[in-house]
């Protein structure tokens, strides 16, 4: 069983945001030949957190636009995205847990 989590600051879900948004361009960078096929990419984590339930729910939004030469596809990068998941339930289980 998983013990639930502990109270989460404002600066604990910064924190969050920051590792989850780090994992996911990581990854993405890893998915490319060169980091030049992209061109721009805006990653948006948005985090709502209910104080009274302890329920944490985090969504990963990426815009990205790459070269034309470029395989990125949005199948990869929802992979990508989906397998970052598995690194934030690590990382909240380690550092947010009771």
């Amino acid at each position: 069983m998983v013990s639930k989590l502990k109270k989460l600051s404002s600066e604990d879900l910064d924190n969050i945001s920051d590792f989850f948004a780090s994992v996911v361009e990581k990854k993405i960078f890893s998915q490319v030949k060169s980091q030049k096929e992209i061109l721009a990419m805006d990653i948006n984590i948005n985090i709502d957190y209910n104080d009274e339930t302890e329920q944490l729910d985090i969504d990963a939004n990426v815009d990205i636009d790459t070269d034309e030469l470029s395989d990125l596809s949005d199948e990869i990068i929802n992979e990508v995205i989906d397998e970052s998941y598995l690194e934030l339930d690590e990382y909240i289980n380690e550092n947010f847990r009771e």
